[in-house]
């Protein structure tokens, strides 16, 4: 007998199934935006890396011009300081510092208005920092602009509670404005927490002189003294009260004193005039 061959299908060489026209377009295009994307996501990347560069080198040159200018403004040159800080600012224009600097450059050249403006600037770059808020404050003082300046220095108290030069400015232009009580509190809160801050001590005792209190204004300045023994107006004030008082010998010692000392030839001529007027020793 012969063998029988059915009529099956030889499924182990059938031919590979084709792909249609529409499949092949279809993965085609899914191949292309996958090397698409990845081109974008290295270019991003490579954009965000060069980015980070670049202000790492602005960051790097603008740290080394701000300690230059702060050298130009510690040797009084302020002009210098305000150009290498301009620069500084076009480097790095959202930092605080810069124009805190660079206000204070101003405020030290009479420019109280442009130091008020980069004050703003430096509070607005960061609204927790005291300083820019105590420089804004002592610029509007420059201006006259008392209140303003009083509103300045609570809101520099408020970051700073225990500054206490902050409270011995503010006491000042308490002084100033004529809030005599307010004045002596906030120099007696400065002093509580800094018994050694010079102007403190000096402010007081002007305040206390004003309302009456000789002696113990004469205790502030001694002590002001005692601090600072090389700082004139101290001995100026305690030696106008010592001639007020009759302590005459008192007087024409701390009054030349301040005339070794002094630079301010304004100042000097009052001195001399005081002394002039002093009874001659017996």
């Amino acid at each position: 007998m012969g063998i029988e061959i059915s009529n099956l299908e030889v499924t182990g060489n059938r031919p590979p199934r084709r792909l249609s026209p529409t499949r092949g377009v279809i993965v085609g295009l899914i191949v292309s935006m996958v090397v698409l994307f990845i081109g974008l996501g290295v270019t991003t990347w490579q954009q965000r890396q060069a980015a980070v560069r670049q202000q790492a080198a602005a960051e790097a040159e603008a740290g080394v011009l701000q300690a230059a200018a702060l050298d130009q403004i510690e040797a009084g040159n302020y002009e210098p300081a305000i150009k290498i800080l301009t620069r500084v600012i076009a480097l790095t224009p959202r930092r605080s510092e810069p124009y805190y600097y660079r206000a204070v450059a101003r405020s030290a050249l009479g420019e109280y208005e442009e130091a008020i403006a980069d004050f703003d600037a430096a509070v607005e770059a960061n609204p927790h920092w005291a300083l820019p808020l105590a420089g804004r404050g002592a610029a509007h003082a420059g201006l006259g602009n008392l209140q303003e300046a009083v509103d300045d220095y609570s809101k520099a108290i408020n970051l700073e509670p225990k500054e206490a030069a902050l409270y011995a400015n503010r006491g000042q232009l308490y002084h100033q404005m004529g809030r005599l009580e307010q004045a002596r509190e906030d120099l007696n809160l400065a002093i509580q927490f800094n018994p050694d801050l010079v102007a403190a001590r000096f402010n007081r005792g002007v305040l206390l002189y004003a309302l009456g209190k000789t002696e113990e204004a004469i205790e502030d300045f001694s002590y002001a003294i005692y601090l600072e023994p090389e700082h004139a107006p101290p001995y100026f004030n305690r030696g106008l009260i010592y001639a007020e008082v009759g302590r005459v010998e008192e007087a024409r010692a701390d009054l030349e004193k301040f005339i070794t000392l002094s630079d301010n030839p304004e100042w000097v001529r009052l001195a001399q005039n005081t002394l002039d007027d002093l009874k001659p020793a017996q």
